[in-house]
This record gives structure tokens, sequence and C-alpha cells, in this order.
């Protein structure tokens, strides 16, 4: 009778596993399965934000994950150190057919013009000044984006706030930044991905700035839950 009911009980522990792993890999399944097709495709502009394949191991960047879990319906264009002025020579290269409302455009920039002004340069970081003139650069690549791709949706990315003691004195600048994006965003109907809601614990980083694998699975997540 006794290894009866422990028969009963392992039983019960194998149904209970089996029905997890299957909610997740039917869960897992079905996330796949909806990009798969030619209903969608993603496209990814801008920085290391969505290029941090130096920064990872094979494979674990967020263009291989997207890649990997669109069914290849992802491309990356994205340059790691590019700012906003390189970002053109990105757009220059975007496939014609990719001028589809199937498309969704993830752009991810002003982040290294900010480390380069304010970092590099040694600027004041109580001074913002400069942001006037890096936003009005922004918008103007944004309307170049809009004019290569009239039918695709664009989505733009905020800047996070790197915990690292380094970057820490900069994030007053980074929250002014962030704050036109929305404004500019609202105004103009257009999606925001607030990457600064994602990634926000130390481990999502690699140096204390670059997205890690942690983090760009994070950021991987985020994007195929919301768009």
């Amino acid at each position: 009778m006794e290894n009866f009911y422990l028969y009963i009980f392992i039983l019960l522990c194998f149904i209970i596993a089996v029905s997890y792993w299957t909610t997740y890999a039917s869960s897992k399944y079905e996330l796949v399965e909806s990009f798969n097709s030619d209903k969608q495709s993603f496209l990814l502009l801008g920085d290391s934000i969505l290029k941090n394949d130096a920064y990872v191991s094979d494979g674990k960047s967020v263009e291989n994950l997207l890649v990997e879990r669109t069914n290849g319906k992802t491309t990356c264009l994205a340059i790691d150190h590019s700012k906003i002025v390189d970002i053109y020579s990105q757009v220059d290269k975007i496939p014609e057919e990719l001028n589809s409302t199937s498309t969704t455009v993830f752009l991810s920039a002003g982040g290294n013009d900010i480390l380069t002004h304010y970092v590099d340069q040694g600027n004041d970081s109580t001074d913002t000044s400069i942001l006037g003139t890096m936003f009005a650069a922004y918008k103007k690549l944004i309307k170049s984006i809009q004019k290569k791709l009239p039918n695709a949706n664009i989505v733009l990315l905020d800047i996070y706030y790197p915990d690292n003691m380094t970057y820490k004195q900069y994030h007053s600048v980074i929250d002014s930044w962030n704050k036109m994006v929305y404004e500019y965003a609202g105004k103009n109907g257009l999606s925001v991905l607030k990457v600064s809601g994602v990634l926000t614990q130390p481990d999502d980083f690699s140096f204390g700035i670059e997205p890690s694998a942690t983090g760009g699975r994070k950021l991987v997540d985020a994007i195929l839950l919301n768009y």
C-alpha cells in the first residue's frame, strides 16, 4: 500500500511537471508563431542598443535573438557607436520591400551624441542647451526615415539610465532628452519603446553602459510582447 501511494505521488508530480512544460512551450511557440509570416517584419536602425554583438557571446545579441524568434523577419542595419548623422547611411541601405504597413521600424539614436558631448568632450552636465540642436537633428532623421518608408510604423526608443557611477551624473541630461522624445512622439502619432523601464538592473549592462546578454533578452521580450 505504501508503494501504491508513492507511485500516485510520483505520477502527480510528473503530470504537474508536464503541464508546466507544455504551457511554457506553447506560449513560447505562440510568441514566435505570431511573427513567422509575411504579415510582420522588424527593421532595426541606430546604435548599440540594437546592435550589441560586441558586448555579448555569440548568438546572444538583440539582433540574433530577434532573427531567431521572428523566423528571420528581422533586418538589422544598426551599427555600434552610431551618432544621429551616421544613421543616414543605414537609411540608404533599407530594402525597398520593407516599405510596407507590415514593417515596424525601431530607432535608437541620440545616446552617442550625448556621450560624445558630455563624456568625451567633458562639457558641463548641468548645461542642456545643446540638446535642442541634437533633437533638431534627431527629428530630421525621423523625417528621412518616414520619407524612405512612408507605409511603415516607426517606434522610437528612449535612452536608459546606466547605474554605473561614471554615467550617473548624466541622468538629468538623459531625462531631458527622453521628455523631448515622449513629447515629439505624442504630437506626431509615434510609439515609444521605453527602454529606460526595461533595462534597470546592473546585470542588464556590459561595461556599465552597453546592453548585456540579460539586458538584450529583456529588450527582445519587450519588443515581441508589445509590437
